[in-house]
């Protein structure tokens, strides 16, 4: 089974469950090795406790041996994306704009040779383009001092997370 293919067949499985907590499911990681793991990422508009983890664990752990879906051994693990999250999808971004990335490209752009990761600013999101303002970059003003590009492009995107200065109230 292709990782798109598992990965449907996941939240498949896991959405209406997670619905039914007031969750949704932010994102599937698949990592391979000695162990298959299996990370789910579930958030809600209130966070995700510990206690709803645990739970979505055992439901969808239960409904993944029942169809048999990865037949070699593996990890499941349940979490929330956390303060620096993975994004998945580039809608998931738009909240996010203003705020600092990290974004590692599958390939160099021509605008930006040799390089591949970059962090920065994350200025819009237009669709299914990111558009970033990298640290380091040349005058705010210059076109050439943004990065644009499409979320197939994309290997992995994080955001960052500033800590406040001391004495200064947290951002939203």
């Amino acid at each position: 089974m292709t990782k798109q293919a598992l990965d449907a067949t996941i939240a498949d499985m896991a959405g209406p469950f997670l619905a039914s907590l007031g969750l949704e499911l932010w994102g599937i990681e698949l990592s391979y090795g000695g162990r298959t793991v299996v990370r789910l990422f579930v958030d809600g508009p209130e966070g995700v406790t510990i206690d709803q983890c645990a739970e979505v664990s055992r439901h969808v752990g239960l409904a993944l041996e029942v169809e048999d879906v990865i037949s070699s051994a593996y990890v499941l693990e349940v979490s929330s994306p956390g303060l620096e999250r993975p994004f998945f999808r580039a809608e998931q971004m738009s909240p996010y704009v203003g705020r600092q990335i990290e974004l590692t490209l599958i390939d160099p752009t021509p605008e930006w040779p040799g390089r591949r990761k970059f962090r920065g600013e994350l200025l819009a999101v237009e669709g299914d383009t990111v558009v970033l303002r990298p640290e380091g970059a040349p005058a705010p003003e210059a076109e050439e001092a943004v990065l644009r590009t499409s979320w197939q492009g994309v290997r992995k995107a994080n955001l960052i997370h500033v800590f406040p200065e001391p004495g200064h109230k947290p951002r939203r």
